[in-house]
C-alpha cells in the first residue's frame, strides 16, 4: 500500500470514528454526517489565502519540529478535507495547508481551530 493510500484509509478511519461518537444516529440513519453537519462553513478561498491567514495566527514560525503523524491525520481529515475549496487545491498546497494547520493544533488546539475558522470568515 502506498502511502496517500495509507493516509486516505486512516483519514477514512476518523471520520468514521467521529461518526461512532455522534449520539443518536444509526446504520439507517446513512451518513449522519453528511449535509450541513459536514465541511468547515467557511468561504470558499484559494490555497494561498488560507496559507496566509494561518501563516498571520501563527505568528513568526521557528523552526518548526514536524507535528506528530497523529495530529497530521487530525488536521487532513478534520480541517483541510473539510474546506469547501480543498478539492481545487493541488496535492501539494493541500499538504503546505495539512502541516500549518497541524501546527497551529499542537500550539493552540481547538481554539487555534476555532480561531482559524473565524479568520477564514472574517469575523476577527
Amino acid at each position: 500500500m502506498y502511502e496517500d493510500e495509507a493516509e486516505d484509509a486512516t483519514a477514512d478511519e476518523v471520520r468514521a470514528l467521529l461518526r461512532d461518537w455522534l449520539p443518536d444516529t444509526r446504520p439507517e440513519d446513512g451518513d449522519p454526517l453528511a449535509g450541513t453537519a459536514t465541511g468547515l462553513d467557511v468561504p470558499e478561498a484559494t490555497a494561498s489565502e488560507v496559507t496566509r491567514v494561518l501563516a498571520r495566527l501563527l505568528g513568526p514560525v521557528s523552526p518548526v519540529v514536524p507535528a506528530p503523524r497523529e495530529t497530521l491525520l487530525i488536521a487532513r481529515a478534520l480541517v483541510v478535507d473539510e474546506h469547501p475549496s480543498a478539492g481545487v487545491w493541488s496535492e501539494g498546497e493541500r499538504r503546505a495547508v495539512i502541516r500549518l494547520v497541524a501546527v497551529l493544533l499542537v500550539r493552540h488546539g481547538e481554539e487555534g481551530v476555532e480561531s482559524f475558522v473565524r479568520a477564514l470568515r472574517g469575523d476577527d
